[in-house]
Formats: structure tokens, C-alpha cells, sequence
């Protein structure tokens, strides 16, 4: 009997114990509850988006990077922590003021309407759909000389001069003129040695495209992502998926007709016909042969400094290289007739 009853005195014991926890725990409950909606920060939201002036101090940071837009985004539960991004483009970047406010920098987006979205680490919190709406720029183009390659057989014979994208779109382009078709191949350098490797069953044409830079471009000519600061070749996609190699660029207006006459030290081998290798209406071309004088027929382009051809600058006395497939012909330059528009 007395073995039973202590049995029974601890069971009570303990039965007690397990109601105390149980009662403690039911009672952290609510406590944690209220604790948890206290201290958790709000969910972020945003309430306006308004696009405002783009300053110097957007400009230094933005390590040379194109902006293109600032936005003021009013809200709540906003953090220094946020990212933000333009449908799937990222933000150049994110100034956070205080919980209800915020700053974002844009860089290049396409044109049209785009969602803002707001990420806590790689969560999306908030969106304000449609309330980035950007038009297409109207940046400065280029006239570029090159190569349109790496093409299948039937994408080259359909390449025309006048084949145009979308003007609206981010680096819209003309094709004004196009060499003949001619095997594909890619270029490889080594220091200074360069070799064109056959790219088998792949076509190409040298071209003359006028491409219009992403804007704003800081004083230089981006396409497709690529500056045109680089050693070229410089490769970029134009619109469209095509392969474009440029080599050399000039303005973007049409060359303007001109009559140069060279002194060179021999003729032999020069004939009249002979032209230059390229395309388009800059070419030179062989139009008079008189003793040590070739005259030449060539497209040129008007700068700062004077009129210019394929880059170097036309002056009385100055020196003209003028290549063709199979030589190169060097000479001093003695007369320069531009007919004017």
C-alpha cells in the first residue's frame, strides 16, 4: 500500500509539472504573436512613381555607365537593402532617403512601358506595374564600313541595300551598300599577326551600315553594348541577330564627291577602273592616268579639321595611300576638288 501510494503522489507531481509547461507555452504564444507583429518590418509598397531631373552627381557615380532616368518612388517599408530592376533589366542603381522613400537611377532600357520591381535579396516585394514608360531616342548615328558575316547562304543572297530594322528600336540601322557574297571567315590576331579563318558553310558581305548609338553615350558611340573606342575589328549584333564586324567608321551623312589628283612614283600597274576595297559611295576609284599623276574619284567626309577620306585628312602636300585588292599605291597630294551639295 505505501509503494502505491508514492506512485500515485508522484504521478500527481508530475501531471502538475507538465500543465505548468503547457500553460507557459500556450501563453507564449500570443506573447510571440504580438512580439513578431511588432518588430517585423512592413512589407514594402509603393505608392507613386514620378520621373525626375537627372543631376551631375548621378552622372560621376554612375562609373561612365548611360542613364537615361531618375525616379522618385514614394511608398512604405523601404530598406537600404532593396534593389531594384526595369522588368528584368537591373537598376544602374538604388538611393534609399528614408522608409518612404526612395531613388532610382535607369540606365538604357527599350523603348514602351516596363514594370518597376523592388527585390529584398532575390525576392520580389513590390511591383508598380507600367510606371516606367520610356520613348525612343533619337541619338547620334554612325556610318559604319565592315563585314556582315557568319550568315547561311540564303540570309546573304537576300541581303539589299535599304534593308532597315525598326527605327524605334535601340541601335536601328540602314544597310546603305553591300559587297558581293563571299565564304565567311573570322579573324584572329596574335600580337600584331592577324589570320581570317574559313568558317565552313557560313556566307558574308561587306557592307556599309548607318547604325544609330545607344543614347546618351557619354561622348562616344555605344552599339549593342559595344563602344566603338576599341581596335577593330569590333564585333557587335544588330538588330535582327546579325553579325556585323566593323573597321572603320565615319559621320553619319552621305560622302560628298571629290577629285584628288596624286604624284606617285611609278604607274605601273595602275589602271583606270581600279577601285579601292570598299563599298558604297565613298570608294575611290582610278579615273585619269598622266605621267606620275593618278587623279582618283572618291567620297569624302567633312570634320573640324577639313574633308577627310576613310579617316585621313585631304590637304595639298599631305600623303594618300589608296588600296585596292591587290596593291597599294602611295602618293602626295597636289590637287583637291570637292563638289559641294
Amino acid at each position: 500500500m505505501s509503494v502505491t501510494g508514492k506512485d500515485d503522489r508522484l504521478l500527481r507531481r508530475f501531471n502538475l509539472i507538465d500543465a505548468a509547461v503547457v500553460a507557459f507555452i500556450v501563453l507564449l504564444i500570443p506573447i510571440g504573436y504580438a512580439t513578431l507583429l511588432l518588430f517585423r518590418p512592413d512589407r514594402p509598397s509603393i505608392e507613386s512613381v514620378t520621373r525626375v531631373p537627372l543631376g551631375n552627381e548621378e552622372g560621376r557615380v554612375s562609373g561612365g555607365t548611360p542613364l537615361t532616368a531618375k525616379l522618385k518612388v514614394k511608398g512604405s517599408g523601404f530598406n537600404p537593402l532593396l534593389r531594384a530592376r526595369i522588368d528584368e533589366i537591373d537598376a544602374v542603381g538604388l538611393v534609399f532617403e528614408n522608409p518612404n522613400s526612395l531613388d532610382v537611377i535607369v540606365g538604357v532600357i527599350p523603348p514602351g512601358k516596363h514594370d518597376l520591381v523592388l527585390y529584398d535579396g532575390v525576392q520580389e516585394v513590390a511591383r508598380a506595374r507600367g510606371a516606367v514608360e520610356t520613348q525612343a531616342a533619337d541619338g547620334p548615328s554612325v556610318r559604319a564600313y565592315g563585314w556582315v558575316t557568319d550568315l547561311p547562304r540564303a540570309d546573304a543572297d537576300a541581303l539589299k541595300a535599304g534593308f532597315a530594322s525598326d527605327p524605334s528600336v535601340p541601335g536601328a540601322f540602314t544597310v546603305i551598300a553591300v559587297g558581293p557574297v563571299r565564304p565567311a571567315s573570322a579573324r584572329v590576331a596574335l600580337g600584331t599577326a592577324t589570320a581570317d579563318l574559313p568558317l565552313p558553310g557560313r556566307f558574308e558581305r561587306a557592307a556599309e551600315v548607318v547604325a544609330r548609338c545607344d543614347w546618351p553615350s557619354l561622348m562616344t558611340c555605344t552599339i549593342a553594348g559595344q563602344r566603338l573606342t576599341q581596335l577593330p575589328p569590333i564585333t557587335i549584333m544588330l538588330t535582327g541577330g546579325l553579325r556585323f564586324e566593323i573597321e572603320e567608321i565615319a559621320p553619319p551623312g552621305e560622302p560628298v564627291p571629290a577629285v584628288v589628283q596624286l604624284r606617285v612614283a611609278s604607274t605601273t600597274g595602275i589602271h583606270i577602273g581600279d577601285r579601292d576595297a570598299s563599298v558604297g559611295a565613298r570608294a575611290a576609284e582610278v579615273v585619269a592616268i598622266d605621267g606620275t599623276t593618278v587623279t582618283l574619284k572618291l567620297g569624302a567626309h567633312e570634320s573640324r579639321d577639313g574633308w577627310r577620306y576613310r579617316g585621313d585628312l585631304l590637304t595639298t602636300g599631305g600623303m594618300l595611300i589608296f588600296r585596292t585588292d591587290s596593291y597599294a599605291l602611295q602618293g602626295t597630294l597636289t590637287s583637291i576638288r570637292v563638289t559641294r551639295p
